[in-house]
């Protein structure tokens, strides 16, 4: 007699079978779709959750390039779609010139074909990508379920918003960082709280009262929006154990303890200059008595007025080691190996991740920022997350905080959404 074959017992993640799902296969989620905007800064964070939510397998991704150079210079204030139509228009006025150089005779000016064999329209320049998205989402929902899509960046809302529309049965949409648009386009939006600055007393006395209504965001945040405390991100306990044992020979026989330095650049909410760098190297040759070693990482963007004193200063130090930028890059050695963490005040992202590992981050330069900038420094320091780095600091004392645990929150929030919905993700 053949045995008969019974279903794998049911596991403790999922709680039963798939087959047994309440609602079939088509209600597990088994797949992600990422949309970016190019910036590394963005992507990193629709990834950090996509890991999250554990479909990090093989994710589907997505970018919106926005055209550069130019009037795009110029105008880039302006949505992308703006752009592309612009781009669209010039090139072909500019193709159609040169025809008409060519030739005197009009049968001899052939018409231009569109991108994608449309019109000018927006739907012919941006909607190439939903088009694709959304036919995939419905043709492939009954055998292989619905579709979680993750944007971030302003370029990616017109694209994540239309998806949605055209196939809010077969995808959940999250949007990541406050779309300066209406909310309900979105399942979820994932927004830092300091993007609803705009709405607390201290700041409606910095706005001029003919102004306020153009400040976004104009609402409090509704029930499907997540607020965070800093940026999404990819560092987990995980993450920073595989590269513990990936950087074990370059850093486990430093000289302890390791203060790594993480340099960012300039932003409009955060302006600095040479002056940052003076005073970061100040600050670091006075703790450098109590530093076992030190280890520099200059961002891409950091500007050379700015690295070109930390060289000057600190470049022929012992003790100090700054990053060139070449390949591999030590950024996650550095967040596993490292006892504490200075950072300059700009970037919430370098800021957030180092504050991921619950072990002492100073910031540098929080006086140059204003606005929602400055409201993230203040919520971490109220919260014992960062101090301020002044230069009178004993680098070897170790304080500690509970980690920041933002993605793996977002991650819950967006579970519990789809299990509302009646969906539930494959584990």
């Amino acid at each position: 007699m053949r045995p008969i074959l019974l279903p794998d017992p049911p596991s403790l993640s999922t709680g039963v079978p798939e087959i047994f799902e309440q609602g079939g296969a088509q209600n597990v989620v088994r797949r992600a779709v990422v949309i970016g905007n190019g910036f590394p800064g963005s992507d990193n964070q629709c990834i950090g959750l996509v890991r999250a939510l554990g479909l990090a397998e093989n994710p589907l991704l997505y970018r919106v390039t926005r055209p550069k150079g130019g009037i795009n210079e110029w105008l880039h204030w302006l949505p992308v779609g703006f752009h592309k139509k612009l781009e669209f228009i010039l090139r072909h006025i500019y193709l159609y010139s040169r025809l008409m150089l060519r030739s005197k005779q009009s049968k001899y000016i052939a018409s231009v074909p569109s991108e994608n064999g449309g019109g000018v329209g927006l739907s012919s320049i941006l909607e190439a990508d939903v088009k694709k998205i959304v036919t995939m989402a419905r043709g492939t929902y009954e055998k292989d379920g619905p579709l979680v899509v993750i944007a971030c960046g302003r370029d990616t809302v017109s694209i994540a918003s239309s998806i949605r529309r055209l196939a809010s049965e077969n995808v959940f949409v999250v949007q990541i960082q406050h779309p300066r648009s209406h909310l309900n386009r979105f399942d979820m939006v994932i927004t830092p709280r300091h993007d609803y600055y705009p709405l607390t007393p201290e700041a409606q006395e910095q706005i001029p009262r003919f102004l306020r209504r153009w400040i976004t965001p104009r609402e409090p945040p509704q029930d499907h929006v997540v607020l965070t405390t800093g940026a999404l991100h990819q560092i987990d306990y995980a993450s920073l154990r595989k590269s513990a044992s990936a950087w074990h020979d370059e850093f486990a026989a430093l000289p302890k303890p390791l203060v790594v330095v993480n340099i960012g650049w300039p932003r409009r909410n955060c302006r600095y200059g040479a002056d940052i760098a003076k005073q970061l190297t100040d600050a670091l040759l006075s703790v450098l008595a109590t530093c076992g070693s030190v280890r520099i990482a200059l961002s891409y963007k950091t500007p050379e007025k700015v690295s070109r004193v930390i060289i000057k200063e600190l470049g022929d130090n012992p003790k100090v080691f700054i990053w060139n930028g070449e390949e591999p890059n030590p950024y996650m050695g550095h967040l596993a190996w490292g006892d504490a963490f200075v950072v300059t005040a700009d970037s919430v992202s370098l800021i957030s991740e180092a504050c991921s590992t619950g072990k002492p981050v100073y910031v540098v330069g929080a006086d140059h920022c204003k606005w929602k900038i400055a409201d993230f420094h203040k919520s971490l320091r109220e919260r014992g997350v960062i101090r301020s780095f002044a230069g009178f600091e004993d680098m070897s004392e170790s304080w500690s905080y509970p980690p920041l645990n933002d993605t793996a929150e977002a991650a819950t929030r967006v579970r519990a959404a789809l299990a509302a919905r009646g969906w539930s993700i494959r584990s």
